[in-house]
């Protein structure tokens, strides 16, 4: 059948992701022109995981939005730039621009202003690591511009700008574009890659793949057709990009410090089963491997390897971890840590007009890297700037992993537990790497599920076993 101008489109309750039917969602199988009631049961959103249950048409999302809150627009923009009672957020991530929505969304008329070092346009960072073997620009992955985005919510933007410092006491922000007043400051400051310790006149060549930007460098650096790829690091954005890199017909060598792809994750069973499945499609994986020193050599970089071993190759990518952006909030003389140091009750950081959330946040000595909790925290700020209290809970986190090779969903244990368990094969002769069967394997407390992990037809089993870990957990949290 024919697909219109008319077709609807469904929207992830949980994190936002649109499917559209023009399009479908090849990576995971769904050719384009599917209907969405046409689509496996088994079938999971292909950023955050959940299952179709958890999808409602745009038209739906509109009314409940709609009938949310006050029939009335939000007042237009003035164009000032903050202002002695402005709510101004920093950084247009995920984590800002919710923040804006849900702020919005409770309060019409409050005057907002984002303030971003890029553009400020809407684009979902998870699909950074499975956009090149679809062959998307980093155009294509844009969902709104930042200017269209602040227009629809009625706030101001002030784009290309940096943050310089913070005055707390004057309630101040000093950016690249001048001084801006605050009434209440939301730090949505994100995370960087980890920076390497590497020699060589090359060493500053290597990419960090962390937003539209580098993403387009990355683009521009395999434009030239099939190449060979180091990526450094073998966690779950590594072998996401290992992954892709291999669909847009790169060869890839993984490197890691570590024994196994996916680090402490997954269990050693899973970690075999996507190894299996790389390698099959050429992947090469170095464990306990890093680099040294990376060195011109022609048209090409020359790799040395932490145990003294040349690697010849085209394009090295970092891969080895975020970091919380902290200096901003350090210098301010904020409570640092890891992460900038908020309390669950509202997200605020002791600073009774400072508030931080997503990547650089810190909660109870946790940090949050995932899009499902970020939006909680920012329906806590919200909540909290209009006198609400929404507090922030921690939750068990089900992960993703954006392989399409072998899915994988995981839900690794709590720290609180990690020490008390182990893992045990739900059924033995699901693990079966010759064939890449599914697997389904358990963290147990005594006899209490406490995370899982799935691969292949599995992996839709998160569904139910999730709700199951939360209630182990927090049992066992109320039983200590």
């Amino acid at each position: 059948m024919t697909i219109n101008d008319d077709t609807p489109r469904w929207i992830c309750l949980i994190c936002g992701w649109i499917y559209d039917e023009v399009k479908g969602d090849p990576d995971s199988g769904i050719a384009p022109g599917t209907r969405f009631e046409d689509i496996p049961e088994d079938w999971s959103c292909p950023l955050c995981g959940v299952t179709k249950a958890d999808f409602i048409t745009m038209e739906e999302y509109a009314a409940q939005r709609a009938s949310s809150g006050p029939m009335t627009r939000p007042r237009r923009a003035r164009g000032q730039i903050g202002g002695e009672d402005a709510v101004v957020i920093v950084g247009s991530g995920i984590a800002g621009w919710t923040a804006v929505e849900q702020l919005r969304a409770q309060d019409l008329d409050r005057q907002i202003t984002l303030i971003t070092a890029d553009d400020g346009c809407v684009y979902p960072k998870p699909s950074l690591s499975m956009a090149i073997g679809q062959g998307r620009s980093a155009d294509d992955l844009i969902e709104q511009s930042g200017p269209d985005k602040a227009e629809a919510l009625g706030v101001t933007l002030q784009a290309n700008t940096r943050v310089l410092s913070i005055k707390p006491k004057d309630k101040r922000l000093m950016t690249t574009k001048g001084k801006v007043a605050y009434g209440d400051l939301v730090l949505a400051l994100g995370s960087s890659q980890r920076r390497l310790a590497c020699e060589g006149d090359a060493a500053d060549q290597i990419l960090r793949v962390n937003d539209l930007t580098s993403y387009r460098k990355m683009r521009e650096k395999l434009s030239r057709g099939p190449q060979h790829v180091t990526l450094i690091g073998a966690g779950l954005i590594g072998v996401e990009f290992a992954e892709d890199l291999q669909a847009g017909g790169h060869r890839v060598t993984l490197l890691d410090l570590g024994a196994q792809l996916l680090g402490r994750l997954v269990p050693t069973p899973v970690a075999r089963l996507l190894l299996s499945s790389l390698r099959e499609r050429g992947t090469e994986f170095m464990p306990g491997i890093s680099i040294a020193a990376l060195n011109t050599n022609g048209n090409r970089l020359r790799a040395t390897l932490s145990d003294g071993e040349l690697l010849t190759t085209d394009l090295v990518i970092s891969a080895v971890g975020l970091v919380p952006n902290t200096d901003l909030a350090r210098k301010a003389g904020l409570n640092v840590n890891r992460g900038i140091v908020a309390n669950a009750d509202n997200m605020c950081t002791g600073d009774p007009h400072i508030y931080a959330i997503g990547d650089c946040v810190e909660v109870d000595g946790r940090s949050y890297f995932y899009i499902e909790p970020i939006r909680r925290q920012a329906a806590t700020v919200a909540a909290a700037l209009v006198g609400k209290h929404r507090p922030f809970e921690h939750l068990p986190t089900a992960i993703r992993v954006k392989t399409p090779s072998l899915p994988i969903n995981v839900c690794p244990p709590d720290r609180s537990v990690a020490d008390f368990g182990n893992w045990h094969v739900h059924t033995p002769d699901e693990v079966n790497e010759a064939d890449k069967g599914a697997c389904r394997m358990d963290f147990l407390v005594r006899n209490q599920l406490m995370g899982y992990a799935l691969t292949g037809r599995c992996t839709p089993q998160s569904e139910y076993l999730h709700p199951i870990v939360i209630d182990s957990l927090f049992g066992a949290t109320t039983a200590a």
